[in-house]
């Protein structure tokens, strides 16, 4: 009992803590701000909480921000990652991009925000928080309706993604029980947006239109040219993935004029597509994937078997088109109509 009393102590002492800072415009020795404004920033890196409104029991939701504002003027870089809540591999590639760009060789100014979706990553989901929708459907938001993402989005928008913004890269990954390799969306009606696809040096990138309420496609509507940069699978830090988009990130930013290194560099010519099909589960089974990321298959190819739990094949799954296998399942476990594989084609 007396230890339980203590703990509670303990933590009541933490929240009153983090209120007196979060009132007073710091958590710690980070300063809280609900707009950002690039311009007013001296030279060098700077670390922030954006704050994006109360959840439910009325605790501020604070996001990590970090500006790094170079020496010579130039345009202005958004990097996000996790705004899907498992899917991090963004989150290692923003935190050592950030450490080994140096100010005085930058042009311009990079906003990252290594992990946007807070509350689905203290849920460990997809989504916002534990009940809630799908950010990445939310944007640029709204605060006339009552889903808590779409305020969430509302409040990160006008705040702090779209203000002096003129270039977008969101960081994402397969969802949980699926894999990508390194991959990017694309609208290449937009010049520019296919220039930036092709400097990321990924090995697949899909010329898409867009969907309602990403952060890409609602940046692109604005104007400002984005993509969304897919590395490999979630819940996980993948070393080898995360040292490809690092080398692709760089290479965009000499590309677009933020660092001055040379030209850019030779790169083998990617999977190019603008269709995905996808081959679902027929029925509920353990799936072994017969495909690898990146394999080239044909139409007829056989792609995955399902079996039953004593190992009896159920149902034998092939390819439906020709292309390339943009994703796979990398959970066994399937339920009926979950995805086995997508081709890019």
């Amino acid at each position: 009992m007396i230890r339980l009393v203590a703990r509670v102590t303990f933590l009541l002492s933490l929240w009153c803590s983090f209120a007196a800072h979060a009132d007073s415009g710091m958590v710690g020795d980070v300063p809280v701000i609900d707009k950002l404004d690039t311009s007013a920033l001296a030279t060098g890196r700077h670390q922030f909480y954006f704050n994006a409104g109360r959840g439910a029991t009325g605790v501020p939701s604070l996001v990590p921000v970090i500006v790094l504002k170079g020496v010579k003027p130039g345009k202005q870089l958004l990097l996000t990652a996790a705004v899907h809540g498992d899917e991090l591999n963004g989150i290692r590639v923003i935190h050592r991009l950030m450490s080994m760009v140096s100010p005085e060789k930058l042009s311009g100014t990079i906003v990252a925000v290594p992990g946007v979706n807070q509350p689905g990553m203290e849920a460990h989901s997809r989504y916002f928080g534990v009940r809630g929708g799908d950010p990445n459907r939310a944007f640029p938001g709204t605060e006339k309706r009552g889903d808590a993402e779409a305020r969430f989005a509302y409040h990160l928008w006008h705040g702090l993604l779209l203000p002096g913004t003129d270039l977008v890269v969101d960081l994402h990954t397969q969802t949980t029980g699926t894999s990508y390799p390194l991959f990017v969306f694309a609208d290449f009606r937009n010049d520019i947006v296919r220039e930036m696809a092709f400097s990321l040096m990924p090995d697949m990138i899909k010329n898409d239109p867009g969907e309602d309420g990403t952060l890409e496609t609602s940046m692109v509507r604005k104007g400002i040219p984005a993509v969304t940069f897919e590395i490999g699978g979630p819940k996980q830090f993948q070393a080898g993935l995360i040292d490809k988009a690092l080398n692709g990130l760089e290479n965009f930013l000499n590309a677009q004029g933020f660092l001055a290194e040379g030209e850019n560099r030779a790169a083998p010519t990617p999977v190019v597509g603008s269709s995905f099909t996808n081959v679902y589960a027929g029925e509920g089974g353990l799936a072994v994937i017969e495909v690898d990321l990146k394999d080239h298959v044909k139409k007829g190819d056989p792609i995955a078997t399902l079996y039953d739990p004593f190992g009896r094949p159920l149902r034998h799954h092939y390819a439906p088109v020709s292309g390339a296998v943009v994703a796979v399942a990398t959970d066994p476990v399937r339920d009926a109509g979950a995805m086995l594989v997508r081709i890019l084609h």
